[in-house]
């Protein structure tokens, strides 16, 4: 548990008392990008009934997680609020070892399961979705056969990042993709991403001018504000992706992103590798853990 000093909960605004709470509070979001969940019961007796509020955000950055709880009357909730926080230390960074472990245990089945998708569309259609469901039909077959599940994605984290790139850059992306090892299974987060894809044509002869052929080509941009793909592929500086939402409106399809120098102009890609729950730190839920 982290030596981390306690959040001013603001009891006195009465966030916990609202449905849905008003969590995670400014000061936590304050600390960067966070995700949370949380959960009721209460107590009934003769006079009144207790409620019980738990609380958990993580931050998506760090893994670091906070826990909140908190109990009150429902006669009298500023008279008889109580709460209590615990705080937990983000996971140690793992190992080269352990991420390939990781990758052998879940890669090729993210992957697997992104490609029988193909031609469908998962859930509401948007690309967060595709992964979302990947994990969560994947963790419940682990569970079933008494596995390790792969951690759930945290917001737009989905595991422990092991590539990022930038465009344009002071130095080269050419190479990247091997340096990192990125594999089949891993996830691509993009950001202002701007790729260029230029083509060449058959050549053509030039109208009036006999003899004279002129060599065409096409371009192709493509411009993503936040976007979510699954790697099946790693050819060179490109990665083959299946992806929701993106070259299929609405549907599961299949793209190619150049992410070296001459195709990704712009923008920011973040490549994550999928791990096991305890690698992750044992993911967020909305239970108290008495000590």
């Amino acid at each position: 548990m982290a030596d981390q000093r306690d959040f001013d909960l603001a009891l006195s605004t009465k966030w916990f008392a609202k449905e849905p709470p008003a969590f995670p509070l400014p000061s936590m979001k304050a600390l960067g990008p966070c995700t949370s969940t949380y959960g009721w019961t209460w107590e009934q007796d003769f006079s009144d009934t207790t409620k019980i509020l738990i609380c958990a955000v993580l931050w998506t950055d760090t893994k670091a997680m906070t826990k909140v709880r908190v109990t009150w009357k429902r006669s009298d909730p500023l008279g008889t609020v109580k709460a209590e926080q615990k705080h937990y230390p983000a996971p140690p960074s793992p190992s080269e070892e352990n991420l390939d472990k990781a990758h052998k245990l879940y890669g090729e089945n993210i992957a697997a399961w992104a490609e029988d998708s193909i031609g469908t569309t998962v859930g509401d259609g948007e690309c967060w979705t595709l992964i979302q469901r990947a994990l969560m039909d994947i963790a419940y077959t682990y569970r079933q056969y008494g596995k390790e599940p792969p951690l759930l994605s945290q917001g737009r984290t989905h595991g422990h990042p092991i590539l990022n790139i930038t465009a344009p850059s002071v130095s080269s992306n050419t190479g990247l993709l091997q340096l990192a090892d990125v594999r089949r299974g891993d996830i691509l987060e993009l950001k202002s991403a701007h790729f260029q894809i230029v083509t060449e044509e058959a050549p053509k002869k030039v109208p009036g001018q006999w003899g004279k052929w002129q060599k065409g080509a096409g371009e192709t941009n493509i411009r993503l504000s936040h976007h979510t793909a699954i790697v099946v592929g790693v050819e060179g500086d490109a990665v083959k992706v299946v992806e929701q939402n993106g070259s299929v409106p609405g549907g599961v399809g299949v793209e190619r992103y150049d992410l070296g120098d001459t195709g990704m102009k712009r923008g920011e890609v973040e490549v994550y590798r999928v791990v096991g729950e305890t690698m992750g730190g044992g993911g967020l839920t909305a239970e108290w853990d008495d000590e």
